[in-house]
């Protein structure tokens, strides 16, 4: 009977991965250096087509002239490159793409998962827009107080690869859970067998 509870627990656990798969937490941080930085967390979700794109997410930059907390703008679409949006001020074309591991539509060469048209972030009616570049920095604009006074780009200090600036995916919670759940019952089992008489 405890077998079928620990089988039925796995296949739970399991089944949560499954059905989480298409959607991939990807923690960003960067340095815009004087000691300004920023943070947040892009949900990317994957089409019917195989694409990637940024379906919600924010930033939080600690200070200047952008300083605050964004939201991603998602309102407008996504689309992958050539293809791209204008934002709702109209100081960016923006595509909110995301390409993981290598799979860049623009730059099928890099390994950077944004292409120029990149993603867009509003606070109000103020605009951000981080996007890649061919030589695989990155640039962040923004359009703030109704024109474009904010202008910081963030270059590779050292080529691809070395910037400032990284993406990185969030374990899923449930991954974790199962790892943990595992490694406990593979310790129990091992308790059992210790105890056993000989």
């Amino acid at each position: 009977m405890k077998a079928v509870k620990d089988s039925i627990l796995i296949l739970s656990l399991a089944l949560g991965i499954v059905t989480q798969a298409s959607a991939a937490p990807f923690q960003v941080a960067f340095n815009l250096g004087s000691g300004v930085t920023g943070s947040g967390l892009l949900n990317i979700l994957q089409a019917t087509n195989g694409s990637f794109f940024a379906a919600s997410g924010n930033l939080t930059i600690s200070g200047g002239a952008a300083a605050g907390n964004w939201t991603l703008y998602s309102t407008g679409g996504a689309t992958t490159y050539p293809s791209y949006f204008t934002s709702p001020a109209g100081a960016y074309w923006y595509n909110n793409a995301f390409y993981p591991n290598g799979t860049n539509a623009q730059y099928s060469t890099l390994n950077i998962p944004l292409d120029n048209y990149g993603l867009l972030f509003t606070q109000g009616s103020n605009e951000l827009n981080l996007w890649g570049n061919a030589d695989g920095s990155f640039t962040l604009h923004g359009s703030i107080g109704g024109f474009q006074n904010f202008n910081t780009q963030l270059f590779s200090s050292g080529g691809p690869g070395t910037s400032v600036i990284s993406f990185n995916q969030v374990p899923e919670p449930t991954a974790i859970a199962l790892i943990t759940f595992g490694a406990l019952l593979f310790a129990r089992r091992q308790t059992a067998k210790q105890n056993r008489p000989a």
